[in-house]
């Protein structure tokens, strides 16, 4: 049988061509109805459109790479998941790869995605010394975007949120609850540098309060509810375990939560936890998280547009978006 074309799609569903082709290239811009209409048609006729075909034809990819740092948990969820309703809008599909925090697998699937010569590439953060390796890209012609962060003297465009300022807050938050020796949970600062900012940021808030920063209560960890637990246990089992933990992840706060469970104690009567990230899960904790809201969705939204101008070639300048965080109070913090 021979395959159905375009033009027969849009004869039988009673449209232009060209409203056949917009709603599979820009979706957005064709009335909701209509696009329903044609999708129905081509379904029934078994149409697929060849995107390659299409791709080789116009000489441009219509595939956007997507890095993350990690698939446990649901910390990029949110922003992944928005990234790829924007795209599709847009008429573009996405290629997600996991680093797991790994520079040597980040530098490789850069280099893949080089060589696929994608259309755009959004970048959750990357690692520490990588960002030599994305400047030559967008020298290069693959438009690169970064999410999570806001880049300082950097040339790349970001849209992301401050996160030396957002772990300030929270540790600032903790000693006006007279709290003065606050344990810190982190993600790989040592590889990260998102991770580090926030390092530097319950550090400053220390400091500016007069309290000292002991390095003993402070612990890196992949962000994942195994090793949270893991952290909170040392934490727990010192000789002057601290009254408060700022874990730098929900995913290592709800684990540090179950750990002090095990020992018997309560939160937040015999000891404070704090979050980072505001996951759907943490209100739903016993007891709910207090925690330190990011933007994602926002973040990915923005992404998509700020990335769409540039494959688009409507702006050459970098984009620089900071967003806003905010601390979310629940029940998992008391005053002493």
């Amino acid at each position: 049988m021979s395959r159905i074309r375009m033009q027969e799609i849009a004869a039988k569903a009673g449209v232009s061509l060209a409203t056949v082709s917009r709603t599979i290239h820009s979706p957005h811009l064709v009335r909701t109805e209509t696009r329903e209409h044609i999708r129905q048609v081509m379904t029934e006729y078994h149409y697929v459109y060849n995107v390659t075909a299409s791709d080789f034809s116009k000489k441009r990819s219509s595939v956007i790479g997507v890095l993350i740092p990690t698939t446990k948990g649901s910390i990029f969820a949110n922003s992944t998941k928005t990234i790829q309703e924007k795209a599709q809008e847009r008429g573009f599909s996405l290629i997600i790869a996991n680093t797991g925090y790994n520079g040597d697998v980040e530098s490789m699937l850069l280099r893949q995605f080089q060589e696929r010569r994608l259309a755009g590439i959004i970048l959750t953060g990357f690692a520490i010394g990588q960002e030599s390796v994305v400047k030559a890209m967008v020298q290069g012609g693959i438009p690169c975007v970064v999410i999570w962060e806001a880049l300082e003297d950097s040339s790349l465009s970001f849209v992301g949120f401050n996160n030396f300022t957002a772990a300030y807050s929270m540790t600032e938050y903790l000693i006006r609850l007279k709290h003065e020796r606050i344990g810190l949970i982190l993600g790989p600062y040592t590889k990260v540098r998102r991770a580090r900012r926030r390092l530097e940021g319950y550090q400053a808030a220390l400091r500016d309060y007069g309290l000292s920063v002991d390095p003993r209560i402070l612990i890196e960890r992949q962000p994942t509810l195994h090793e949270g637990k893991e952290a909170m246990e040392k934490l727990l089992s010192m000789r002057q375990p601290p009254t408060a933990v700022f874990a730098a992840s929900d995913m290592l706060a709800i684990g540090a939560l179950a750990a002090a469970r095990e020992k018997g104690l309560k939160v937040p009567d015999d000891v404070s936890v704090a979050g980072f990230d505001d996951i759907d899960f943490a209100a739903f904790c016993n007891p709910p998280l207090t925690t330190v809201r990011v933007p994602a969705a926002q973040m990915g939204e923005t992404a998509v547009e700020v990335l769409m101008e540039m494959i688009q070639g409507t702006s050459v300048k970098a984009k620089r978006i900071t967003l806003n965080t905010e601390l979310v109070i629940r029940e998992s913090c008391k005053k002493l």
